[in-house]
């Protein structure tokens, strides 16, 4: 697929609602979706935020990246889930009480999830959700 088309209106919505249904799948823990809609060597790279940037984790595989991302974004009292964009990419922000906790973006490749980027320092996502 071109560049080009990568960039259409089409692939780009395509794009959104693919972020959407991994939202649905995680937040209602609907593993069999959610893997459906993982590619087979998906990574999750999470991000804690510190500075010398030791704490980031990565996982592999579609059994542990659902297992992180129903934890991440499974349903929970006073959690809210927005599907703005985040580095121009497909994504989500989980916030707690109006507070951002976590800016997550989403890679595709044909059209399964290949990467997913979290960033949990909530004090870069206040000045732009930078993952």
């Amino acid at each position: 697929m071109s560049l080009i088309a990568l960039r259409t209106p089409a692939h780009r919505g395509r794009r959104r609602r693919t972020v959407g249904t991994l939202c649905a799948a995680a937040s209602s823990r609907d593993l069999r979706r959610l893997r459906e809609l993982l590619a087979p060597d998906v990574a999750v790279v999470v991000d804690a935020g510190e500075p010398d940037g030791a704490r980031v984790r990565v996982v592999h595989g579609p059994e542990d990246a659902s297992l992180l991302l129903v934890h991440a974004l499974s349903s929970r009292d006073g959690q809210e889930v927005a599907e703005p964009p985040v580095n121009d990419r497909p994504g989500l922000v989980v916030s707690r009480g109006g507070r951002p906790t976590a800016a997550i973006a989403v890679d595709l490749t044909d059209r399964l999830v290949s990467v997913v980027w979290a960033r949990l320092d909530p004090a870069p996502l206040r000045r732009g959700m930078a993952v």
